[in-house]
């Protein structure tokens, strides 16, 4: 059968809606997978393992709406499915043809309107806060009338990025016991807030370079692992810094000295290439992302740091992950001494 599946947001987003695919294509051997992708996740969708097709909402505008419905109005689909719950997609699949839609959305009004037309609306929002992303999860599935393993939640191959990761010469990942500490622009709202105008509204962490560095000595004490550091693709203070204090090997590649040991700082690895290194990683550190979703794929215990009151929010998408702990953003000393115990 041929499934339409709309995810119009970030890799993050797409993730989420791996799990659901995953459990398509053990159900269905013979499926075929279509994503309505957007500028922010169509690179990584494009490399995924289970999609076999991918169309692009390249913006908002009517024009590039009404291309991308003549494109899909030329394909015949047995199941369509709204995962991103936006308005949009919601709009361009009521023109599409198909012979079962599944529609999650986030707000009552939508459900109570589309259940007039359709039987498979699901609510998706924080309201309901004892229903998890896994539980959305098994509804779809049961609308499709497949199961849900745990195994779905698995959707990446070992391995699946290895080209991508072109450092094995200088950091032999398969031979060190490392823990990876991806700094990115969550870590700074000055910086954050270039992508993210509501990164104002986050608890400021004030890190400054001297208790970064007294931050990774105490770690890598506490753990006996190796440390490396990512970074973003967004220029910040710390890591400028951190680049100045530190011992360039090459133009992405620097040892950071840690008293009785060695760290490194990788800068600007694509999305590909942390996702590889996460995957041999011992223990990942990170503002909640795109990159939690991988390291759960991949079984790594993972230290997520979210906001207080968005909890509830986190709580309903991580419910699932097994190797986790959550830790709330703070102060940078608070923050270090709860990643240190919990570690």
């Amino acid at each position: 059968m041929n499934y339409l599946i709309f995810r119009t947001d970030r890799i993050g987003d797409f993730l989420i809606t791996s799990t659901l695919i995953k459990a398509i294509k053990r159900n269905d051997s013979n499926s075929k997978i279509s994503i309505v992708a957007s500028n922010k996740n169509k690179d990584f969708i494009r490399d995924y393992n289970f999609v076999d097709e991918v169309f692009v909402l390249k913006s908002k505008n009517i024009a590039d709406r009404f291309n991308l419905l003549l494109q899909l109005r030329k394909k015949k689909y047995d199941n369509i499915i709204i995962a991103d719950k936006k308005n949009r997609s919601i709009f361009l699949s009521i023109f599409l043809k198909s012979r079962n839609k599944i529609f999650n959305v986030s707000k009552k009004m939508q459900k109570n309107l589309l259940s007039f037309f359709y039987k498979n609306v699901f609510l998706d929002n924080d309201s309901f806060n004892k229903q998890t992303a896994k539980d959305i999860l098994k509804n779809n599935c049961t609308s499709l009338n497949y199961d849900l393993k745990d195994e779905d939640f698995h959707y990446l191959r070992k391995d699946q990025f290895i080209n991508e990761y072109s450092h094995n010469n200088l950091l032999n990942l398969e031979k060190l016991d490392f823990l990876l500490f991806h700094y990115d622009e969550k870590w700074e709202i000055k910086n954050y807030s270039k992508l993210f105008k509501k990164a104002t509204e986050l608890t400021d962490i004030n890190i400054n370079l001297k208790d970064f560095i007294n931050f990774l000595s105490k770690l890598a004490k506490k753990t006996s692992k190796k440390i490396v550091v990512t970074t973003g693709m967004i220029e910040t203070k710390i890591i400028n810094e951190l680049k100045g204090s530190s011992n360039k090997i090459n133009e992405f590649v620097y040892e950071i000295d840690l008293n009785n040991t060695k760290a490194h700082l990788l800068i600007n690895e694509n999305f590909f290439s942390v996702s590889h290194i996460i995957s041999k990683s011992s223990l990942f550190v990170t503002c909640h992302g795109a990159f939690t979703h991988i390291a759960s794929n991949y079984n790594i215990k993972i230290l997520d740091i979210i906001e207080k009151d968005k909890d509830v929010h986190y709580s309903k998408i991580t419910n699932h992950m097994k190797n986790y702990k959550l830790i709330y953003r703070d102060n940078f000393l608070k923050l270090s001494e709860d990643i240190i115990n919990n570690s």
